[in-house]
């Protein structure tokens, strides 16, 4: 059938069949080229197009933000921390030193109680004292000093 066509016909035929078959492998090859061959069926990835690329490249670059965001958002919490430990080791400190004082203020308490009683042991022993302890019963000047000492602190 082919050769029954004269060459004008023949020449202008191969010219149009060629152009088709051009135009259809560059378009293969810019498919190719953009999307990647891919085996179908299978779904091995062959040839990694642009997209591909673009979208692994895409995906790393997310990965790194998110995971300078995390470190970023780690060292935030970290000196949060830190500062809440100093907060709370200054508490504990100012503590120690109440509860210090309290025991010395207390062991001044205890010290003032005991000579009270060294005193109402030493004169209870005298005759007509007994009129005398029942006006005594106020609490002393220095056992009253020491309690006020003890009330007075901070908290």
């Amino acid at each position: 059938m082919f050769s029954s066509l004269t060459d004008p016909i023949k020449i202008g035929l191969s010219i149009v069949i060629g152009l088709i078959v051009g135009a259809l492998l560059a378009w293969g090859a810019t498919a190719v080229s953009y999307e990647g061959l891919r085996v179908p069926l299978v779904g091995w990835q062959i040839v990694d197009g642009k997209i591909n690329a673009a979208k692994e490249l895409g995906r790393v670059e997310v990965r790194q933000q998110w995971a300078e965001a995390q470190r970023r958002a780690d060292l935030k919490q970290i000196a949060k921390v830190e500062a809440q430990q100093k907060q709370i080791n200054a508490a504990d400190a100012a503590l120690i030193t109440t509860i210090a004082a309290h025991v010395e203020q207390v062991a001044g308490l205890e010290a003032a109680l005991a000579d009270e009683r060294k005193k109402k042991n030493a004169t209870s022993s005298a005759p007509g004292v007994a009129a005398c302890i029942a006006a005594s019963d106020a609490i002393p000047e220095r056992v009253r000093n020491a309690l006020n000492a003890i009330g007075a602190t901070k908290r």
